[in-house]
């Protein structure tokens, strides 16, 4: 495969005296095959361009993690990633993971994302709710979860995170259920009512970027929302998240339509309404009224038998990994 030339514009980031970080991008001109690794070039830089350039770097075989960084618009693994399938005209564009500190070039500072997973309990106890019979159902579970190789990706790409410092995170949550769902933790109760918490399981927004960005497949999202499933199961509706969601699931039951005119009331409380009612003005004078009267959606009849049944029959949806079977 012949050589091509690619241009890795990397943002270089210094710690500055009293604090922060001084940042620029600085390009490096490379020859390679497009089927060659970023991790690799960037390697080819440290040793060839510039000896300062800082960035971890381990296993190269995308199981340790260290070398998740922002490539090309979103967090990847440099380690996995081909040059030529991230170059736009011929430019890489790199930098370090988002919504993290940063303490040079595209090493940041792990401990803030380590300290929200141990701040889960990662490890499981004792308690009245501990069953020592593992299902395969189970275990298809907990063995699917733990194939995150805390990268941290699905935290850097996380718009929730971006705006909510305090947000605990797609990994931290997505390690919180592989304990929920396992039949040998004795406190399954008490980690639900902890993660309905603010900042917790109803702070994720589902913008779907924790998915789509982790390189094991584990989809963050899908674990939040089953542990959202699991709590409510167990009586945890008092969270302005849980009160929303019922509210959704109430309103496209009885009339198709979403009740916009309550739906704040129903959420967060008359007193909490109260405190936006110069949003509502605002909103009011530009004409955007919702009618507190919905219509009823043609069919509605045929959707609340659609509630009915899967009321009595639910449907068993959980996180699981495919199984590997000999070919």
């Amino acid at each position: 495969m012949a050589l091509q030339k690619y241009t890795f514009r990397i943002q270089r980031s210094i710690p500055v005296q009293g604090g922060g970080v001084q940042t620029k991008w600085q390009d490096f001109p490379v020859e390679s095959e497009p089927n060659v690794t970023v991790l690799t070039l960037l390697e080819e830089i440290k040793g060839q361009q510039d000896g300062t350039l800082v960035f971890r770097q381990s296993c190269r075989s995308a199981i340790c993690g260290s070398c998740a960084m922002w490539i090309s618009g979103r967090t990847r693994l440099a380690c996995k990633t081909h040059v030529g399938a991230v170059a736009k005209n011929g430019v890489v564009e790199i930098a370090p993971q988002k919504n993290q500190p940063v303490l040079k070039d595209l090493a940041i500072d792990i401990r803030p994302f380590f300290k929200r997973v141990h701040g889960i309990t990662p490890y499981l106890l004792d308690g009245p709710e501990q069953n020592s019979t593992v299902t395969k159902s189970a275990y298809d579970q907990v063995n699917h979860v733990t194939q995150c190789i805390l990268c941290g990706a699905c935290y850097s790409d996380c718009t929730m995170a971006e705006v909510s410092p305090a947000f605990v995170g797609p990994a931290a949550l997505a390690k919180a259920f592989r304990f929920v769902s396992d039949p040998r933790e004795g406190r399954k109760s008490q980690r639900l009512a902890d993660l309905c918490q603010p900042s917790a399981i109803w702070s994720c927004t589902r913008c779907t970027m924790c998915v789509d960005v982790c390189p094991k497949e584990v989809a963050p999202m899908e674990a939040i929302v089953k542990l959202r499933t699991r709590a409510m199961a167990r009586g945890y509706t008092g969270s302005a998240g849980a009160k929303h969601a019922l509210a959704f699931h109430e309103d496209i039951r009885r009339g198709g339509h979403l009740n916009e005119f309550t739906l704040m009331m129903r959420t967060l409380g008359i007193w909490e309404t109260l405190k936006e009612t110069g949003t509502a003005l605002h909103l009011a004078k530009k004409g955007k009224v919702p009618s507190p009267f919905p219509h009823t959606v043609a069919g509605v009849e045929e959707l609340r038998r659609m509630y009915d049944h899967l009321e009595q029959f639910p449907i068993e949806v959980e996180t699981k990994a495919k199984e590997a079977v000999p070919e």
